[in-house]
C-alpha cells in the first residue's frame, strides 16, 4: 500500500433548470477511470474497485490501456476509489461528490513502482546545490499543505537528522499570473508551512531558513501553461554542511 492516503475532494458543479417537474429523472453522472505510470505517463492496465458509502455499492471492474473502468452514480456521495496494478503500489483515494446533478467526469491514477519507492534521504550534498521538493502539493492558491506531500517531507527530515551540521534554505516560487505581491506572499506562505513542519518533526529552527520568491526566479519562461507548472515549485538549497 502506498504510504499515507491520498485526500482528493471534487467540487463538481451542475446546472438548475427552473420551471421542469419535480418528478424529473436525476441527471446521471458516467465517472471514466484510467491509470498511468507515475514517472512516464504511460497507460497501464488496472483494477478498480469504488465504494460509494451513501449508495451502499460497489463497483468493479478494470481499465485496459486508454480505454477506461466506467460507472455510473445518481446522487451525491463520498466514493473510496482502490487501483491495482502489478508491481505498482495500491493507490487508495478518498472522493468527494458534492452534487447530484453533474456532467461526466474523467480522472487518472497516477501509479508508483514498488521499484522506484523513493531514497530515504537526499544524497550527494553539496553548498550552494539546489533540491526541487517535486512531491510537495498544496491546495490551488493557498498554501494549506496536502498529506500527500508528507513521505518527502519526511525523507527531507531523516536527511537533515542524518547531517547534523545540514543548514538548508527553503524556497518557494510562483508563475507569473495574478498579482506579483500576492504571489510573493503565497510563496512566502508555503515556504513557512514547511519550514513548521520541518520543526514538529524536530528539525531546529536555527538551521533552516525560508524565503517567497513570488515570479522572481522562474525556472522557466511564463510561456506556456507546461512551462508555468515548472514555475510553480518548492526548493531546498543547501547553506552549509
Amino acid at each position: 500500500m502506498r504510504p499515507g492516503l491520498l485526500l482528493l475532494c471534487w467540487l463538481l458543479t451542475g446546472s438548475l433548470v427552473y420551471g421542469q417537474p419535480k418528478n424529473q429523472t436525476v441527471q446521471q453522472t458516467l465517472f471514466t477511470l484510467t491509470a498511468v505510470d507515475d514517472a512516464s505517463s504511460a497507460f497501464l492496465s488496472a483494477r478498480f474497485t469504488v465504494d460509494a458509502r451513501l449508495a451502499k455499492k460497489q463497483f468493479a471492474g478494470a481499465s485496459r490501456g486508454n480505454s477506461p473502468f466506467t460507472f455510473t452514480l445518481r446522487q451525491a456521495d463520498t466514493l473510496t476509489v482502490v487501483a491495482e496494478v502489478p508491481g505498482y503500489y495500491i493507490s487508495e483515494e478518498l472522493m468527494a461528490v458534492s452534487c447530484d446533478t453533474c456532467a461526466d467526469y474523467a480522472y487518472v491514477v497516477r501509479m508508483t513502482k514498488r521499484e522506484e519507492k523513493p531514497d530515504s534521504v537526499f544524497r550527494n550534498l553539496q553548498v550552494n546545490q539546489t533540491f526541487q521538493l517535486d512531491k510537495v502539493y498544496f491546495d490551488q492558491s493557498s498554501y494549506v499543505l496536502r498529506s500527500e506531500s508528507y513521505p518527502q517531507l519526511d525523507q527531507l527530515v531523516k536527511t537533515l537528522q542524518t547531517t547534523p551540521k545540514l543548514v538548508i534554505e527553503i524556497a518557494g516560487h510562483t508563475d507569473n499570473v495574478g498579482d506579483r505581491r500576492l504571489n510573493q506572499s503565497l510563496s512566502h506562505n508555503r515556504a513557512k508551512i514547511i519550514q513548521s513542519y520541518l520543526m514538529r518533526n524536530g528539525i531546529t529552527e536555527n538551521r533552516l531558513r525560508f524565503v517567497g520568491y513570488g515570479d522572481s526566479h522562474p525556472a522557466a519562461p511564463n510561456d506556456s501553461e507546461a512551462n508555468k507548472r515548472k514555475n510553480r515549485r518548492v526548493e531546498f538549497m543547501v547553506l552549509s554542511i
